[in-house]
Parts: C-alpha cells; sequence; structure tokens
C-alpha cells in the first residue's frame, strides 16, 4: 500500500477518481503526499493537496484497499491510475472512518 499511494503522488490526471457528477473544470491536480502508515490496528492514510476532485480521496482509499488485500499489484494499480477511467476504480471507501485532519490557508 505504501507504494502503491507513492504512485499517486505528483501532477496528474485524476480522471479514474473522479465522480460522475464532478464540476470541477480539470481532473488535473497535484497530490504533494500521499503517505500509508500502520498504527496498531489502524491504517493511516496522509494526502496533502490544494484541492482534491468530488470522491477523489474515497476513490483513491478504495484502490489502495485492492492492493492491501492483495486483489491488485503494483503494476495492476499504476495501469488504474493510467487509465483515466472511473469504471476501473474499485469502490469508494465509505465516508465513515475518512477525517479531514487539517487545513491551512
Amino acid at each position: 500500500m505504501r507504494k502503491a499511494a507513492k504512485l499517486l503522488e505528483g501532477n496528474k490526471d485524476f480522471s479514474t477518481f473522479r465522480a460522475s457528477s464532478c464540476n470541477s473544470k480539470s481532473p488535473i491536480k497535484t497530490l504533494e503526499e500521499a503517505t500509508v502508515k500502520k498504527l496498531k490496528t489502524k491504517i493511516i492514510i496522509i494526502f496533502k493537496s490544494k484541492s482534491f476532485l468530488q470522491q477523489q480521496v474515497r476513490s483513491m482509499v478504495g484502490c489502495l484497499k485492492f492492493v492491501g488485500e492483495g486483489k491488485w499489484n503494483l503494476k495492476k494499480f499504476e495501469y488504474i491510475i493510467k487509465s483515466k477511467t472511473r469504471a476501473n476504480c474499485a469502490p469508494p471507501a465509505p465516508a465513515h472512518g475518512l477525517y479531514l485532519f487539517k487545513v491551512y490557508y
């Protein structure tokens, strides 16, 4: 999961992780940081960016979960990112358990 998260970093087209109802003018975003940590029985995933697409974070977490469960390997995950196709995305993670930690202005 840590290696997969690093594949998300940088300036790229996040169409794979974008909700069909997203009104953002562009799917291109810069993900400054994607970190996966284990804390006892919890997995903590941190994403740092100036902005996100609608359902982008939930979708990325769902995909990282597939990698962690062994349903996808890194090569498949990289293909999913580059496909820019929402249909290739894993089911988004449920909203419960996901928290907005901090906002900087």
